[in-house]
């Protein structure tokens, strides 16, 4: 063996030995990068191999300067080399179920840099707020030379019929006519997802997906639908106003109302597999949108604050409530108008009566002060006698009043007021 052959059997090791290998999970719908890096100066390409399916189909080629997608990946693979030399590395988005299998990425003379195993992640149970739509995932290995005639799907649910598709013929369950669908364009490509419209509680279980005959199980082979309420709601609504209650189905459901806790609940509507009845509340003043699975309450009044609770009477589970707050109306233009009026009439009282009141209060004559003090020596010889002296305002001396009553100016002594002389 020559030197130069040693080294190529060496190179040729080496890189086997530096091949990337990975395996993994992901979901329909996903974006996905596929790892590759080698020789910038090398032409790559990207092969795959569909589980169950011998052959290898091409992926995309990267030549120098140029990127060509194979045939079913046109438009969802990207490439980074052009701008990245060496980086070899797919991104493909969305990921379908038919993109499930081993990829290589490798140098046109056979020598593989990476090998990528892609696998299906599927949910074990899928959650939904009651009257919105589900989406249950189901995946097959569907012939892809199929035609919608060849398709025969059927889903179940706890042993029970949902939905099947028989050669364009379809057959309904129980409780599911025309709310379980299947897309026939996406079940050629092995899609065969359930789409459960307007769920009810009654809609839980374990459901189970067969495609080609009863025995071949999509994957995931189960999945659970668990079907919730909504939030509680706070509402805020004037007196005179429309209440709006959200209803999220026509039938079966029905309508409760309380003024608080501990209060007794009564119907404000019942629709359950026959015409809608009103209780004495809602009657004459309630609307039922069922193509919008809303109940209108018109001319609320103070009265009308409380909880609505909506609920399916076949469960008596909770799907809603409302809690009601009623404010009261604003004041009209007219009526803000006689207020300022009033108050404007208030004020023009006041300030043209204020002036003279003010006026009249000094002009009024100030009381005489009068105070007690002992007379002269012959008004007290007598034992009876008293004082008293009158201080009159702007008079120019005090007066003596006697015990006859009379006045006299003869006295011109301080005197202390409120108390009386001695003997």
């Amino acid at each position: 063996m020559t030197t130069a052959s040693f080294g190529v059997l060496v190179g040729l090791l080496l890189a086997q030995l530096a091949v990337f290998c990975v395996g993994l999970s992901v979901s329909v719908g996903d974006s996905l990068t596929l790892p590759c890096h080698g020789d910038p100066s090398r032409d790559v390409e990207w092969r795959f191999q569909q589980y169950e399916y011998p052959e290898w189909l091409p992926v995309a080629e990267l030549h120098t300067g140029s990127f060509s997608p194979g045939c079913g990946f046109q438009g969802r693979v990207e490439s980074f080399y052009l701008t990245e030399p060496g980086n070899y590395s797919l991104t493909l988005s969305p990921l379908v179920y038919s993109d499930l299998g081993i990829y290589e990425c490798r140098y046109m003379d056979g020598i593989i840099l990476s090998d990528v195993k892609l696998e299906i992640r599927g949910p074990s149970s899928v959650p939904v707020a009651m009257g919105n739509s589900a989406n249950l995932p189901c995946f097959g290995n569907i012939n892809i030379q199929a035609c919608a005639d060849d398709l025969d799907i059927l889903w179940m649910r706890d042993g029970e019929n949902v939905y099947q598709l028989h050669k364009n013929t379809i057959a309904y369950g129980p409780r599911f006519e025309n709310r379980a669908s299947v897309s026939p364009e996406q079940a050629l490509y092995g899609n065969m997802s359930l789409t459960i419209r307007q769920t009810r509680f009654s809609d839980e279980g374990k459901y189970q997906c067969f495609y080609s005959s009863p025995k071949e199980s999509g994957n995931p082979d189960s999945i659970r639908l668990l079907v919730t309420g909504h939030p509680p709601q706070n509402l805020t609504v004037e007196a005179g106003g429309l209440l709006s209650i959200p209803l999220y189905t026509a039938d079966p459901v029905r309508v409760t109302f309380s003024a608080g806790l501990g209060s007794d609940e009564v119907l404000m509507l019942d629709a359950n597999k026959g015409p809608a009845r009103y209780g004495e509340r809602c009657a004459q003043r309630c609307e039922l949108l069922a193509q919008n699975y809303t109940l209108l309450l018109w001319s609320v009044t103070l009265e009308d604050a409380g909880v609505y609770k909506v609920t399916d009477p076949e469960t008596n589970k909770t799907i809603s409530s409302v809690s009601l707050e009623v404010s009261a109306p604003p004041l009209s233009a007219g009526a803000v108008a006689g207020i300022v009026l009033g108050v404007l009439g208030v004020l023009g009282v006041l300030l043209v009566l204020g002036p003279f009141a003010f006026w009249k209060f000094l002009k009024k004559p100030a009381k005489p002060a009068v105070c007690y003090q002992a007379a002269s020596a012959e008004d007290q010889n007598s034992s009876s006698s008293r004082a008293a002296v009158i201080l009159i305002p702007d008079s120019p001396e005090p007066f003596l009043l006697g015990r006859y009553g009379s006045c006299s100016p003869r006295i011109r002594s301080p005197c202390v007021q409120n108390k009386s002389f001695s003997h």
